[in-house]
């Protein structure tokens, strides 16, 4: 175990060690109340929600602002049932159902909030992988074709290439997937054209230009039928 992971682990384990030390110290005489080991695992469980927070993060480019609003949900529970939690313990409710019905009501609105910030992650999240997908068409495959335009010599093929340059940097980046077939088929066309640009080939270079500019046109031509 890595030295930083032991040391957060003893972090985490400051608050059970400082709790139970004094729970047990002052708390529990042999015959604490049903209700008050209610209160007892019921912030543990709080404890260790807040914990776990982490790996209820779902990983992103924008992985810090799912993070955060998740952070506020399980701190915002802990402190409140830490809170009613101890009050209850040194109340010790005579009815248990109080207490169940108390620290019941705390859990499910918790977990009813938490799961509504996990759901509107879970759709941010998509929509953000598919914008960046989106976006790799067009910026990958333009940078793509600038690197090829710079080994051309040739002014006629260097003209059909910066064709087909424009026509990528000015296609639309919303996409979807009707066009998904064509837009591999232009990204690997242009492959094929950077490996085939260094042997001077001007026939063939000219041949997959043209094929490319056609693929993307058709693909941006279907985009714009879809999108009426």
């Amino acid at each position: 175990m890595k030295r930083i992971n032991i040391l957060w682990l003893l972090l985490d384990s400051l608050f059970l060690i400082v709790f139970n030390l004094l729970f047990f110290m002052f708390g529990d005489d042999g015959e604490s109340k049903t209700s008050v080991w209610i209160c007892y695992g019921f912030i543990h469980f709080a404890y260790f929600a807040l914990v776990l927070t982490p790996f209820l993060v779902r990983k992103g480019s924008a992985e810090t602002n799912y993070r955060r609003p998740l952070y506020t949900v399980t701190t915002s529970y802990f402190l409140v049932e830490l809170l009613v939690g101890v009050t209850l313990i040194l109340i010790a409710p005579e009815t248990v159902k109080v207490t169940i019905v108390i620290q019941v009501v705390l859990a499910t609105m918790f977990l009813g909030w938490l799961l509504a910030h996990l759901i509107v992650n879970e759709h941010t999240t998509d929509n953000v992988e598919r914008r960046e997908a989106e976006l790799q068409y067009v910026k990958r495959s333009s940078a793509k074709l600038q690197s090829i335009l710079q080994q051309i010599t040739d002014h006629a093929v260097a003209k059909k290439v910066e064709r087909v340059y424009d026509l990528m940097r000015s296609s639309p980046v919303r996409s979807n997937t009707d066009v998904r077939s064509l837009e591999q088929q232009v990204i690997s066309e242009i492959e094929q054209l950077g490996n085939i640009v260094s042997q001077n080939e001007t026939e063939q270079i000219v041949s997959i230009t043209d094929k490319i500019y056609q693929l993307a046109n058709e693909r941006n031509r279907q985009l714009k039928i879809s999108n009426r």
